[in-house]
This record gives structure tokens, C-alpha cells and sequence, in this order.
């Protein structure tokens, strides 16, 4: 739906396709405002913009007295405090601060985006047409200092608005009427590069940058419309056409494709006839080499059956006459090794007897040297066994004295008892002492 400028009038008043009046578009203007109480108003007055368009970007509060020992500080803003009129670089805290009064609140500016409206009329394309345009921007003060001792808001407010105009103009010249629509969206990263590097000293930071909106005039914008619907009318006649002309194509090619699918249906069914009168001949055909090889088969059968049955006859004969003469050997040869089976095992006992008698008459002997042998290892070892059971029983002694010993440790035989004790034994001392 085309949008127009209504002819006379307000040229930000915008009339819709219905011919419904919107809401004209007001240019915004930063301004700063004189507050009596920046405490409680300034994020409020802030906050606000008016139906004129102004945008509040700086609050100057009124004066402290003379006798005021207390200074407030707002929070949500950016304070600028003066010492006898000259800038104090740091930032105080939000809330109530104990300050003479030549310290004093000289400007309150606001953290908050602010959102600028900038209508442009009379921008000429670049076949001359002559559009109205409406950028919109979102910017913040980050820098307070530098935006209020090297700019200021009224500065700023001229500044950005020539800047901001100079820049959608620049942007429609590249145009013509047939594209400045295009401008309409997000195409305006170009103008928003250029606002930062324009402001890059004014402690303000621009976020966002839009083409809202694009007017042409009156007259080419009606025109423009009846092209469009009649470029639209042509279109659909066009389609229809080629709707129609696609449709008579496509019943044509079906009843060409039917005749086709008829025509392969008839060739198909002699086909079919042919081959299966050719199946039945080759069956036939097939039916008598098989009767043939089956009669044939049966013969030979009947040959092999009668062969192979004399044969078995033949191959039984020669196992029983085999098995009868194996069996008569194996007789003759069994009672012959009975009887030398007979005579070796009465050898082997002999020799078996023989040998376990020499074996325990070796092994007697073999234990006795053996016994002999661990009676002579014991009479060591008990002689190391009773010394070992001796130094225990002094080591007993000694800790029983150490313990339970009630005497006078006094000259040699204390002397000795002692020494007794540290070594764990008398070692020849004990007679002396026990005397």
C-alpha cells in the first residue's frame, strides 16, 4: 500500500492508501531544562519527551544556600559538580554527601538511549525527484564531561541535525525513485559510521540508525500506484494466459499419451499371445526328451540293481570263508600265548620280588645314616638352644631387678648391677654381685 504526503497542509502528515491522516512527524530537538528539585524530577523530567519534539538531555539545578551543609546526589543520572565554579573531575555516589556550599550541582545528564526523529524534506533523488525522508537514531551519553564543556546540548542539537540531514540527502542522491524505497530499513550503516566518527569527541555514542520512512511526491506516488496495479492486472492477465495455454498443452499431450498407452497395450497382448503359444511348443518338446530319459533312467537302474546284487553275493561269500580261517588262527595263536604269558609273569614275579627286597634293604640304610645324621645336627643345636634359653632367663632376672628391685645402688657391685642391665646379661659379673 502506497504512502503519500497529502497536498498542502502539514508535509509530515502522512496519508495511508484508505486516505486515513496519521500522526504528523515532529522533528526532536535536545534541549536543557532549569529543575528546581534534581533529586526527585530528574530522572522523571528526563524520561520524558514532549509533543514538541524536545528531548530533555540536560538538567541545570538551582543554586544551594549559603548555609546548606548537605548535598543530595540522584541516582540514575550523570552529575557534574562545580568547586567555586570550577569542574571537579570525580563522580560522587549516589545519595546525601556532607559538602559546604561552594560545592554545588552544576549539570545533571541523562544515562538513559535517547530516541531522535529527524524529518528531511526536499531531498533530491538521483534523477531529481524531490523526496521527504524520516531517519530516526538511538544514542547515549557515555562522556558526560566532554559532552557538556565541548559541546553542549543546544550545540549538539544544530550539530546533529545538520549532520543528520546533510547525511540522509547524501544517502537519496544515490538513489533514484524507483529505488529510494529501498533506503527504508536497515541500509543506513554508512550514515551511522559516519555520526560516530563525527561525535567521537562529544562523549556521545550513537547505537542505532534508521530509514523509518520515504515520501515521494504526491503526483509521482498516485502515479507510481496505477503503474503498479496495472503492472500487477498485466501480470495476472499474463498468468492466466499462460495458465490456460499450459492447460490446453498438457489435455493434448494426455490424449496423445492415451492413444500411446492404447497402441502399447495391443502390441503388448499379441506379444503375449505369441510367446505363450511358443512356451506350449517348447513344453511339449520338453516333455518327451524327459519321458525318453525317464524309460532310459529306469533301464539302467534295473542293470546296476542286478549287478550290484551279485556282487553283494559274491563279497558275502569271501567275508565268511575270510572270518572262518581268521577265526581258527586267532585260536591257535591265543592258546600259544597263554602259555608264554604264563611262563613270563611267573619270570617277572621272581625278578619283582627280588628287586623290592634289595630296594628296602637300601632304604633301612638310608634311614639309619639319615637318623644318624639329624643326631648329630640336634646335639648342635640343642647346645645353641639351651645358651639361648640361658641369656632369656638373665634378661628375666635383670628386668624383675630393674622393676621390682628394692636395694641400694652404692660403689662396685651397684656399678656392675647397672652395667648388667644395659647389656641384658651378667657376663660374668653376677657372682660378685649376688655375693
Amino acid at each position: 500500500m502506497a504512502r503519500v504526503r497529502p497536498s498542502g497542509g502539514d508535509p509530515h502528515a502522512v496519508v495511508g492508501g484508505h486516505g486515513l491522516k496519521r500522526k504528523p512527524i515532529v522533528h526532536s530537538r535536545c534541549v536543557q531544562v532549569h529543575v528546581r528539585d534534581v533529586v526527585k524530577q530528574a530522572v522523571s523530567i528526563l524520561s520524558s519527551k514532549s509533543t514538541a519534539g524536545e528531548i530533555p538531555l540536560v538538567l541545570i539545578p538551582e543554586s544551594r544556600g549559603a548555609t546548606s551543609l548537605f548535598l543530595e546526589i540522584p541516582s540514575g543520572v550523570h552529575c557534574l559538580l562545580q568547586r567555586f565554579g570550577k569542574d571537579v573531575e570525580k563522580d560522587l555516589s549516589p545519595g546525601l554527601h556532607l559538602l559546604p556550599s561552594w560545592y554545588r550541582i552544576a549539570y545533571v545528564v541523562t544515562k538513559q538511549s535517547c530516541c531522535y526523529d529527524a524529518p528531511v524534506q526536499n531531498c533530491p533523488t538521483a534523477d531529481d525527484v524531490r523526496v521527504s525522508a524520516d531517519v530516526t537514531l538511538i544514542f547515549q551519553i557515555v562522556e558526560p564531561h566532554k559532552f557538556i564543556y565541548r559541546l553542549g546540548a543546544k550545540n549538539f542539537d544544530e550539530f546533529l541535525s545538520g549532520t543528520v540531514e546533510e547525511a540522509i540527502r547524501m544517502l537519496v542522491r544515490q538513489e533514484t525513485h524507483q529505488t529510494v524505497y529501498s533506503l527504508r530499513g536497515e541500509r543506513a550503516d554508512v550514515m551511522l559510521k559516519m555520526l560516530n566518527d563525527k561525535f567521537v569527541e562529544s562523549g556521545v555514542t550513537f547505537h542505532d540508525c534508521k530509514v523509518t520512512a520515504v515520501w515521494l511526491p504526491d503526483v509521482l506516488a498516485n502515479s507510481l500506484e496505477i503503474t503498479t496495479k496495472m503492472s500487477k492486472g498485466m501480470d495476472k492477465l499474463n498468468t492466466q494466459a499462460e495458465y490456460e495455454r499450459l492447460q490446453i498443452r498438457q489435455d493434448s499431450e494426455m490424449q496423445i499419451e492415451e492413444i500411446r498407452r492404447r497402441q502399447e497395450q495391443v502390441l503388448v497382448a499379441e506379444a503375449g499371445r505369441k510367446r505363450r503359444a511358443e512356451l506350449e511348443f517348447e513344453q511339449r518338446n520338453v516333455k518327451a526328451e524327459e519321458n525318453g530319459e525317464v524309460a532310459m533312467i529306469e533301464a539302467n537302474g534295473k542293470v546296476e540293481v542286478d549287478k550290484l546284487k551279485c556282487m553283494t553275493d559274491l563279497d558275502r561269500t569271501k567275508m565268511e570263508y575270510t572270518t572262518w580261517r581268521i577265526t581258527e588262527i586267532a585260536k591257535a595263536e591265543a592258546n600259544s600265548n597263554a602259555s608264554r604269558i604264563k611262563a613270563d609273569l611267573m619270570e617277572e614275579q621272581a625278578i619283582i620280588e627280588a628287586s623290592w627286597k634289595e630296594s628296602k634293604m637300601l632304604d633301612d640304610a638310608e634311614v639309619i645314616k639319615c637318623e644318624a645324621v639329624m643326631e648329630k645336627e640336634a646335639i648342635r643345636n640343642l647346645a645353641a638352644k639351651r645358651e639361648h634359653d640361658l641369656a632369656l632367663t638373665e634378661k628375666g632376672i635383670l628386668g624383675q631387678f630393674a622393676t621390682k628391685g628394692s636395694f641400694n645402688l652404692i660403689g662396685t657391685p651397684g656399678d656392675k648391677l647397672i652395667s648388667a642391665m644395659l647389656k641384658g646379661t651378667f657376663s660374668g659379673g653376677a657372682a660378685s654381685i649376688v655375693g
